[in-house]
């Protein structure tokens, strides 16, 4: 059963599809789904960390040995697949991110991802999902984590429309406790976790994939939005402001509006 928590973008039909959306634009922009130095053997055991719908590990699966371990840990099973549809090889289970990892999964893993936490870490620290994925692996093994920097000075901002709801997000983040500057500081943080750092990217996307980049993003801002106004904070607009500000952004778009992050990918590797 999925345990209660407060993913500020919930778990409905369309999340998922904008979770395997926003899946296949990290894997464009990446240029594969896990990083190429990575060494990959019959044997390997890889684990995925707030692995939301399971789409990364699914694909992951038609790439590797299918003697490969795979295992998906999410504190809900709501987005999950019906385990008919699950190749052999892959596992899920219930288990949070920023609590203890299981003990029969302490550094049993050669890989572990993690992606995208960064509207999920409260107050600017991701240290305990750090120490949560340090005990998940082995001596040797590699951490690989795909985010985006929302930071305002890494957002990508064209057009009037981006820029009035820009400057609501802002004053929404706040009421959420909710800050992205520590996205850009990931490589400082793998190291105060004791990962030695091997690679890290901060890059905006292709302009090809402008398009994908701002429908998935303007897209996550819906269930952001009502997140938002559930926690009734007063110094928010009305409602009927946010989502006619969110409308006209999605207008804005046809005509050449954008509104997107900077992905960033960090590759880390534990010492042995």
């Amino acid at each position: 059963m999925a345990q209660a928590e407060d993913y500020i973008l919930g778990r409905s039909y369309s999340e998922g599809l904008r979770l395997e959306t926003q899946h296949l634009l990290f894997g464009i922009h990446n240029g594969s789904t896990m990083n190429p130095k990575i060494p990959i053997t019959p044997e390997s055991k890889i684990a995925d960390v707030g692995t939301g719908t399971g789409v990364w590990l699914l694909e992951l699966a038609t790439q590797v040995p299918p003697t490969v371990q795979l295992d998906g840990f999410d504190i809900s099973d709501e987005l999950l697949p019906h385990e008919s549809n699950v190749p052999s090889n892959v596992h899920f289970r219930i288990a949070d991110a920023f609590s203890n990892a299981p003990d029969d999964c302490l550094e049993k893993y050669d890989v572990v991802h993690l992606r995208l936490f960064c509207c999920i870490v409260r107050g600017g620290n991701p240290e305990k999902l750090f120490q949560h994925a340090y005990s998940l692996l082995k001596p040797g093994g590699y951490l690989q984590w795909d985010d985006g920097n929302l930071s305002p000075e890494k957002l990508h901002i064209k057009g009037a429309e981006a820029e009035a709801f820009a400057t609501f997000v802002r004053q929404g983040s706040g009421a959420l406790n909710l800050s992205y500057s520590w996205v850009g500081d990931l490589p400082r943080y793998a190291e105060k976790a004791g990962l030695d750092v091997l690679n890290f990217r901060s890059e905006t996307w292709s302009k090809a994939l402008i398009p994908m980049a701002t429908r998935t993003y303007v897209l996550g801002h819906v269930g952001a939005i009502a997140a938002l106004y559930n926690s009734d904070h007063s110094s928010l607009p009305p409602r009927e402001q946010a989502d006619a500000l969110l409308l006209e952004l999605i207008g804005s778009i046809k005509k050449g509006g954008v509104y997107m992050y900077t992905p960033v990918h960090l590759l880390a590797r534990k010492p042995t």
